[in-house]
């Protein structure tokens, strides 16, 4: 075997060494995502205002899937290498432009639906909250950690609860629920009663813009997992090819 052969062969095992280590980062956002209790309440929140699906979640999935195929990829890889076999060599480029082209898929659709869910927040936020807002929901237990996690009340204030469908079912004057109520350090109220008639014991921001911007940072790491891992592949695809070609020079030069 040739020097540049291999330099070619010891690149590619490094290389997919590397590449099982992003495969295994992919996996962890991927998971990440799925199973943080904390993130899911804010994609139900966003989920409800833009009536979408959970498209955090969706491209999570994705990731995970092209994470576990990583292993496989870097395993024909590091054979291939091993064994300076053409057809494996081959089968692993294949694998690495369908990842690779999976991923920027991946980044791509997160770009795209977080852009279009920005522009469904204003209104429906507000619409969320008038109209699905209700004791006990699912979507008010969400409200409830996003208010109490953003230091805010509402979309776009406390306003939001004037005659929604929650205050209507008030039978003690509720203006709005206690999660918008200033914390003590016990994590609950200050003051309920107060909460209720002073601005000094419950927030008078609303939530809009504290939720854009934590979307926009979870879809920015998503967007940088996919991206940058997919970048990183092209240099796998180098080294293969390299690889590959110095064995067909090899087989030549032996004939």
């Amino acid at each position: 075997m040739g020097c540049c052969s291999g330099l070619a062969r010891m690149l590619l095992i490094t290389f997919n060494f590397i590449f099982w280590l992003s495969g295994a980062a992919i996996l962890a956002v991927g998971i990440w995502i799925i199973v943080d209790p904390e993130i899911e309440d804010y994609q139900e929140v966003i989920s409800d205002a833009t009536n979408d699906d959970q498209f955090l979640n969706t491209a999570a999935y994705i990731l995970i899937g092209f994470g576990a195929f990583v292993f496989l990829v870097g395993f024909c890889g590091c054979c291939g290498a091993i064994r300076s076999s053409k057809c494996l060599i081959g089968l692993y480029i294949m694998f690495l432009v369908l990842v690779f082209a999976g991923e920027l898929a991946a980044g791509i659709y997160v770009a795209i639906y977080s852009n279009d869910a920005s522009d469904k927040l204003d209104d429906g936020l507000t619409k969320s909250i008038q109209e699905n807002y209700k004791s006990g929901s699912k979507v008010a237990s969400a409200w409830d950690v996003v208010q109490k996690e953003l230091e805010c009340c509402g979309g776009n204030g406390y306003g939001d609860y004037d005659n929604s469908t929650w205050m209507a079912s008030q039978t003690d004057g509720q203006l709005m629920p206690l999660s918008c109520c200033v914390l003590g350090t016990d994590n609950i109220p200050k003051n309920a009663t107060l909460c209720q008639m002073a601005k000094d014991y419950y927030w008078t921001d609303g939530c809009r813009e504290q939720i854009e911007d934590w979307l926009d940072e979870h879809s920015r790491i998503l967007i940088g997992v996919a991206c940058g891992i997919a970048a990183l592949q092209i240099i796998g695809f180098i080294c293969a090819v390299c690889f590959c070609r110095h064995m067909d020079k090899e087989k030549y030069q032996s004939n």
